[in-house]
């Protein structure tokens, strides 16, 4: 193997740019901050050199310790590119580099894809609603209203969409092109200022009930929002534990537990925070070509954290030669307020995250949604991530986001059974703003935890 190269200082220094924000890790004192800056530390640059020790310099020594906290947080979860391409570069392709047993040497499939192309093909992935699907889509609104039910009873039969329309017609094609397809579609055109919190998010989850199986909680919730909401009190709003609550650039990944996400856009920034797609089959095959060394860490059954305290892997081999991916990057870092209590990572696998991710973006897809857009896409065959974003007074980026089944995804057993484990129990909380709501992150627990508690979601 190649000798894998330490990175940059400059990097911890740009990490802090990018978080925006500068409230205390929950759970941290006083007393304890130099104690967990020196463990921060050793566990952060730790992973660059055989000594388990790193020389500060004397920048970072004049940085108080409060800062040098958030700096080692933020730039933990932030992939460095600079690192990764001085490995590429350095990295020599050795003659015996076998893939991982049964994965395919590459994945054919119509969910492989380069953004860079799919961008200019909007045909392939975006449909626009019509007056007639509107009408359709207010008739099931009024329809469940009549009802008197709660929104814990929205599905089709709630929230009817007749076989003949052709919005019955349109989510049926989204459905397909997310299972069989590109892996996801963006509907575009709902009328969402003209409608008030509740009616939206009553919508939303009509509609989305057409695209996948059931919800799945997210922590205690059917729903999460995700908007910057740094510029809060800290006694007003939820600990900020991901990007989604921040203005910041967002990393390439998958969500948990989730089959299928929808996002449904009520406002968007500024400037900035685009929505990124990447192709997990394309990804795939980039690494199976250039370094199956990656490949193969990924498919290591071995990455623990505090959700998967025995460890599972990454991406896995499924039937008729298909590459799926279940990784987020929080788990493994930590993020701002969240849980600081996260395992150490060799450099191979710190290597192997930042490869996901710059070889995702490398062939990503840059989609500007605009409000009253939805989007929804695989879990499991399609990554997302987000460019960073700016809010003014008259335009902030705000979407809620649903976490859905796919009974259509083939998983292999052991990431079924954690799945299951997972989803087990339904949520009743259904936030209207930002500020009442929380992440799913906040609710992780062990395997031993969730044996004694039902309710909790990844």
């Amino acid at each position: 193997m190649a000798a894998l190269v330490q990175a940059p200082i400059s990097a911890i220094t740009d990490g802090l740019k990018s978080l925006g924000v500068i409230d205390n890790i929950k759970g941290n004192n006083t007393n304890s901050k130099e104690s967990n800056n020196e463990n921060a530390i050793e566990r952060t640059y730790g992973y660059f050199n055989n000594t388990k020790k790193q020389v500060i310099s004397e920048e970072e020594k004049k940085i108080n310790s409060y800062v040098k906290q958030r700096r080692i947080y933020g730039t933990s979860y932030e992939p460095s590119l600079e690192w990764w391409n001085s490995n590429q570069k350095d990295y020599v392709k050795p003659e015996n580099d076998p893939l991982p047993e049964g994965f395919p040497a590459q994945v054919e499939s119509k969910a492989l894809w380069d953004g860079k192309v799919l961008i200019n093909q909007p045909e392939k992935w975006l449909y626009t609603f019509t007056p007639s699907d509107i009408q359709a889509i207010e008739d099931a609104y009024n329809h469940f209203l009549s009802l008197n039910l709660l929104k814990d009873d929205l599905s089709q039969e709630t929230f009817p969409i007749s076989k003949d329309t052709d919005l019955f017609k349109a989510l049926s094609t989204a459905k397909s092109e997310i299972n069989h397809g590109l892996g996801f579609r963006v509907l575009r055109g709902l009328p969402v200022d003209e409608w008030k919190r509740e009616k939206q998010l009553t919508i939303f989850a009509g509609i989305s009930s057409y695209i996948g199986g059931e919800r799945i909680k997210q922590g205690n919730q059917n729903v999460v929002h995700l908007r910057d909401i740094t510029n809060l009190e800290v006694d007003k709003r939820p600990a900020i534990t991901v990007k989604g609550q921040t203005s910041g650039n967002q990393v390439y990944h998958n969500d948990g537990s989730a089959g299928i996400i929808g996002l449904i856009t009520l406002g968007v920034a500024e400037t900035g925070g685009l929505s990124q797609l990447g192709s997990v089959a394309r990804t795939y095959n980039e690494l199976a070509t250039t370094r199956r060394d990656i490949v193969r860490e990924l498919a290591n059954d071995d990455w623990k954290n505090k959700v998967y305290p025995d460890g599972k892997a990454l991406i896995f081999a499924v039937e008729n030669d298909q590459v799926i991916s279940s990784y987020s990057r929080r788990p493994f870092f930590g993020f701002y307020e969240a849980d600081a209590d996260v395992p150490e990572l060799s450099v191979e696998k710190h290597l192997a995250l930042d490869a996901i991710h710059f070889t995702a973006e490398k062939f990503g897809l840059d989609l500007d949604l605009q409000k009253g857009d939805l989007e929804y896409f695989n879990n499991l065959t399609v990554f997302h991530a987000r460019t960073s974003s700016e809010d003014s007074e008259k335009n902030a980026r705000h979407l809620v986001r649903i976490w859905l089944q796919n009974p259509e995804q083939p998983l292999p057993d052991n990431l079924r059974a954690e799945y299951e484990r997972l989803n087990a129990g339904k949520a009743k909380v259904w936030p209207l703003e930002a500020w009442d709501s929380t992440d799913a992150y906040d609710h992780l627990k062990s395997v031993n935890e969730v044996n004694k508690e039902s309710d909790v979601a990844y």
